[in-house]
């Protein structure tokens, strides 16, 4: 069980960029100088209101911080940017326990609001093998990870740990670098997360961008060595990707998510995406330009441009896809020896994350030919 605090405050307008300014050093003083803290989470409700979601490990430790109060002047300048306060509570997550030890919880991997992931662990004592859930959403900070808690519940249920991970994206620090540099240190956190996990079987899933991300990292062992992701310290042994976006170039040649709404027009987004550039496409925004402008950030992070590692990758696209074309999957595919593409009729761009699809068998059935589920003990 953990303490949740949930503040709700309110934030003029004209102050939100300060406030949001103000954060990230709000929460490092916290990692830094206030025991049992694990997380926080900003939610907007609505342009001028915002609900603070803090998550502590015990009672002790939250009075003890609330004591302090504004005592680091990193806290204290975030405070500074609230208008006014409208409520504050606590209260237990009792979904932690299910009849015995924790069996989800938040952990951070980094300082950011958004180095965070959910730890998902089967009964039992382990070690378990690992799939690693990268979420979709155009790398922007649109969607978050709970957009993959149907198909985490879903491999829990079939013996494997979870670790579905949270990272920067567009409109939260993210793009480039910022989004591989997180991807890869959640991956690698692994190794550490909890002795029950097994780092030596991991497999990493992800769906849409997500299903970039999630293939990038199985390349990442053929990496230069000055490239952001290289030198792994866990290296998956397969990894799936549910339509996802594998060839950056097409991508941004066809101006990817250039339908994305614009804060000019869509005004309680302007923290999430930059106005600028949407027109260009969304894969311009992550990586700072376009393929002809940056080749060699291309180079390093689309999986169709990169040395094949030998890591067996299930590269699924439904072929009624409007979101994400077929085609960026396929062209990935083409290229790399050790992927498999699964192209599924009538098949739309979410209906592959979906547990409850028919195709979801053929998907677990390929990932437990290359990780089985359930404890392996040497």
């Amino acid at each position: 069980m953990s303490v949740i605090e949930l503040t709700t405050f309110t934030v003029r307008p004209d102050r939100t960029a300060a406030m949001l300014a103000a954060r990230p050093g709000m929460v490092a003083a916290f990692r830094e100088g206030r025991r049992g803290f694990v997380s926080a989470k900003l939610v907007r409700l609505d342009p001028g209101t915002w609900l603070d979601f803090v998550e502590w490990t015990d009672d002790t430790a939250w009075d003890e911080s609330k004591a302090k109060g504004g005592d680091d002047p990193r806290i204290a300048a975030f405070f500074a940017t609230i208008d006014a306060l409208v409520s504050a509570r606590r209260g237990a997550r009792y979904d932690d326990e299910q009849d015995g030890p924790r069996r989800v919880r938040t952990i951070a991997y980094g300082p950011h609001p958004s180095q965070v992931g959910e730890l998902y662990l089967p009964p039992g004592a382990g070690p378990f093998p690992v799939v690693v859930l990268l979420h979709g959403g155009y790398w922007s900070a649109l969607h978050d990870r709970r957009g993959m808690t149907g198909v985490a519940d879903d491999l829990v249920a079939r013996g494997y740990a979870v670790w579905n991970a949270e990272f920067r994206r567009l409109g939260d620090g993210g793009g480039w670098p910022g989004t591989f540099e997180d991807v890869a240190a959640a991956l690698d956190a692994v190794a550490g997360l909890d002795p029950a996990l097994d780092p030596a079987r991991v497999a990493v899933l992800g769906h849409s961008s997500g299903g970039q991300l999630a293939v990038w990292a199985a390349h990442r062992a053929a990496l230069p060595g000055d490239a952001v992701g290289a030198s792994p310290g866990v290296v998956p042994v397969a990894a799936v990707s549910l339509a996802g976006v594998l060839d950056l170039a097409k991508a941004d040649r066809t101006r990817l998510g250039a339908g994305l709404p614009d804060p000019a027009t869509a005004p309680d987004l302007p923290d999430v995406m930059p106005a600028a550039g949407i027109g260009e496409g969304v894969v311009n925004l992550l990586l700072g330009g376009h393929v002809d402008d940056v080749p060699e950030r291309y180079a390093t992070t689309s999986p169709a441009a990169l040395a094949d590692t030998g890591v067996p990758v299930l590269a699924v696209h439904g072929a009624a896809d409007d979101v994400v074309p077929p085609s960026y999957s396929r062209s990935y595919a083409e290229k790399v020896a050790s992927a498999e593409y699964l192209e599924v009729a009538g098949a739309h761009h979410f209906d592959v994350l979906d547990p409850a699809h028919e195709n979801w068998a053929r998907v677990t059935g390929w990932l437990g030919k290359h990780l089985p589920a359930g404890v392996t003990r040497g």
